[in-house]
């Protein structure tokens, strides 16, 4: 664990995230392990209620351990308006079992409707099921040559798990879509870990008929805070590296904004080091804004100038 005695912040130019490569594999004693995805953990106790629909905060921003990000630019109500890190847009549903509507790929764009309720297998509960069927078009950038295509989707709440992933270790929903195509050939299917304390999937897990598995590990959930007044802004971020850098695991770094209200709570949980050398530690954060509280997550690395960013590679 990391003492107060060992490190300390001189000048705080503070700043939400960082060009860290993580590449955890060696950890430190008494350290949560890590494996190249994610490790499953005893849940013979685990009971979760059921869980409603996400709902995103404009801004918000998603780091996943392969390097993918995405920020949330809005929200207009059962879609939700992202921008990746490629800098192309992406609409999704709250319902992220549902096929995106619509998607800007390097070559091409992708429109889909799904013939689905938009709240399928929500609130979910183990059992839950939903089939539906999903007619898409490509249309190219270069050509505005247009391909049609159908799919069929079959979608269930298969269980409930915990899970430690690089973001921390999280109770979740395990929830299931095998996708066939129009002649009832299987061509791939999609595991999500659905954490419901944040509002948000842990782990995506997609396996294509031609392309393999490709992996989405949670890196981070980090707040917006583009919204709020410069106080405001340097009061968060100064207490979530104060309690990064100097907080004993479990214990909580607290700030509050008397003039807005706005308030926040840090509690670092596992430390460890990466194989790149350096200090990390999962936490969890609360953020109160106009009343309403919001629970982040995720892990942040401790670099050689004394600060404490969000790596944008696991």
């Amino acid at each position: 664990m990391l003492q107060a005695k060992q490190f300390k912040i001189n000048v705080l130019k503070l700043s939400l995230a960082g060009s860290i490569s993580l590449g955890v594999s060696a950890c430190i004693p008494g350290a949560a392990p890590q494996s190249k995805y994610f490790s499953s953990l005893a849940s013979a106790d685990l009971n979760l209620p059921p869980a409603s629909l996400p709902t995103q905060h404009p801004g918000d921003k998603y780091y996943y351990a392969n390097g993918w990000m995405e920020q949330v630019l809005s929200t207009n109500g059962e879609t939700i308006d992202l921008i990746n890190k490629s800098k192309r847009k992406v609409v999704n549903f709250r319902n992220f079992v549902i096929p995106a509507p619509y998607l800007e790929g390097s070559t091409a764009e992708y429109y889909k409707e799904s013939r689905v309720p938009t709240n399928a297998l929500w609130p979910l509960r183990v059992g839950n099921s939903a089939s539906f069927s999903t007619e898409g078009r490509s249309v190219s950038k270069a050509t505005q040559r247009v391909n049609q295509f159908s799919q069929k989707w079959s979608c269930a709440v298969e269980g409930v798990e915990r899970v430690r992933v690089l973001a921390g270790e999280f109770d979740t929903f395990r929830l299931k879509c095998d996708r066939r195509s129009s002649t009832n050939k299987w061509w791939q299917s999609y595991t999500w870990y659905y954490a419901p304390l944040i509002n948000s999937y842990v782990l995506r897990r997609s396996f294509h008929k031609t392309r393999g598995e490709s992996v989405r590990e949670l890196t981070a959930v980090r707040p917006s805070l583009t919204d709020e007044p410069q106080k405001v802004r340097v009061g968060i971020i100064r207490t979530w590296q104060d309690a990064l850098e100097n907080a004993k695991r479990g214990e909580i770094r607290s700030w509050t904004d008397k003039k807005t209200g706005t308030s926040t709570q840090i509690e670092p949980l596992a430390t460890y080091r990466a194989k790149n050398g350096l200090f990390c530690r999962t936490y969890k954060q609360y953020l109160t804004r106009q009343s309403v509280t919001r629970i982040y997550a995720g892990v942040a690395c401790r670099t050689d100038k004394l600060k404490w960013r969000t790596p944008t590679r696991g």
